[in-house]
This record gives C-alpha cells, structure tokens and sequence, in this order.
C-alpha cells in the first residue's frame, strides 16, 4: 500500500521548487548569464525539484515492487513502463538524473547556457510529472475501494 500522504508532500515540495523557478523562466539569456545569484536560485532549485522526482519515483518502485534498474537515471523509464507516467515523458525526464549529478557533483562543469535552456524549455516536464502522480493515485484509490 501506497503512502499517499508521503507522496502528496513529495509533490507539494515540487510545485515549490517548481514555482521558484517559473519566477526566472521568461530572464533573457544575457540577463540570466549576467546575474550569479539568480544562477545560483535556478541551480538549486532544479537540483531539488529532479531530486524530489527521484525521490519519487525510487519510492514508488519499492513499493509496488517494480524492476530496480541497474543505473538511477533509468527509474523514471521504469516507472513508464509501468504505465505510472507517460513513456514519452519518461524519455524525456531519464537525462535529467544525470543534470542532476552534474549540479550537485560536478559543479566546475555546469553550463549556465544549458541549465537557461532547460529553464526556458522543459520545466513543463515537472507539471507533467506530477499530474500523471496524482492520476494514478487517483486511480490506486479508485482501485482499492
């Protein structure tokens, strides 16, 4: 069984991050590569927002005892095959365990064009995610009664 409520304060912690960001999507790119601090609030909060999305989806296969795969940027491809999110979107979320680890481990590498274009362009991925979460607890209620 499902801890809704776990899984629910996982998901309102992510329209937090989620909402901090959406505040510097519209920052053209020379402004964004011009400010440091607005750099660093952008990092951070991708770095939350993809850890709580992992958080997530490792939660869910241990519990629903789905296939653990063998690298941690793979657990949103099997959380798709699972039918919990859109293939689609798990495709296109795998990369960014790996953006991730970059912002956390590899901080000398960051590439402030790429961590701007991932601002401009896929934090929809993130809302996305979360509505397919809320459908299938939805549905796990709705299954369960």
């Amino acid at each position: 069984m499902l801890d809704h409520r776990l899984l629910e304060a996982r998901l309102r912690k992510l329209d937090k991050y989620v909402r901090k960001l959406k505040k510097y999507q519209l920052f053209p790119l020379e402004a964004y590569l011009a400010n440091e601090d607005i750099q660093a609030i952008v990092e951070r909060n991708f770095q939350l927002a993809i850890q709580v999305c992992m958080d997530i989806a490792n939660y869910l296969i241990a519990r629903l005892d789905l296939e653990v795969p063998e690298e941690e940027e793979n657990v949103f491809i099997v959380l798709g095959k699972a039918g919990i999110i859109p293939e689609a979107l798990a495709n296109r979320i795998r990369g960014m365990t790996n953006f991730r680890n970059i912002l956390v481990h590899q901080y000398l590498e960051i590439d402030s064009n790429e961590v701007h274009r991932l601002l401009t362009s896929r934090l929809e991925d993130f809302d996305q995610f979360a509505r397919a979460l809320v459908v299938f607890m939805e549905n796990q209620q709705r299954d369960s009664c």
